[in-house]
């Protein structure tokens, strides 16, 4: 079975939104400002506190290795490094955005939760996104990948909507944590497309 080959118009359609968001968005954007004020719903703040550690790294990181186990236990081959390669690669490539860019996060005064790391691009909002859209790509029978990858877009827009919820964010970080791990998943999907499948001789 071989892999999906996303399209490379959408891979560059994400690319631009998230530099959009990188040059564009923060604490100095009027925009960023007035959309962060329509997540003020006191009545969500509880559900956004456990729907939030979905994106949580100590609680990625043990999924990422069952759900590298079961790729190894359903497709027998490159998958599985592939999926841990692009979890991890997006990882680091996250922090080092975070640390060349250092946006700083909204008032400490407003935020629900405790965060300590900068503030672009939202490390939840990427981080839930390649984790599970990969995962929904990788994992699936063709017949069901369009399902998966639905309920992966619901689960990394869901987490990435808490961040705003709880303060901790601007929503061009959101929306660029999005748009970066979608088109690093798909660009390394991509890229990968032709080699996942065994050779017929």
């Amino acid at each position: 079975m071989t892999l999906p080959r996303p399209r490379l118009a959408l891979i560059a359609i994400l690319a631009a939104l998230w530099l959009g968001m990188m040059l564009l968005g923060g604490p100095r954007s009027a925009a960023d400002g007035a959309l962060a004020e329509i997540f003020h719903f006191p009545a969500l703040v509880g559900p956004a506190r456990l729907v939030t550690r979905l994106g949580d790294w100590p609680v990625l990181l043990p999924l990422t290795g069952l759900a590298t186990i079961l790729l190894f236990v359903l497709h027998p081959g490159r998958r599985a490094l592939l999926f841990l390669a692009i979890v991890l690669s997006g990882r680091v490539l996250v922090e080092l955005q975070k640390l060349d860019l250092a946006r700083a996060r909204p008032d400490a005064a407003g935020r629900l939760v405790h965060v300590a790391s900068l503030s672009f691009p939202s490390a939840h909002a990427a981080y839930s996104m390649i984790t599970w859209l990969a995962f929904a790509l990788l994992a699936a029978p063709p017949t069901r990948r369009a399902a998966a990858v639905a309920a992966a877009l619901a689960v990394a827009l869901t987490v990435g909507l808490t961040r705003l919820v709880l303060h901790v964010h601007w929503p061009s970080d959101v929306i660029g944590g999005w748009a970066f791990g979608a088109s690093w998943t798909l660009l390394c999907v991509r890229l990968a497309g032709g080699t996942a499948a065994p050779r017929r001789h």
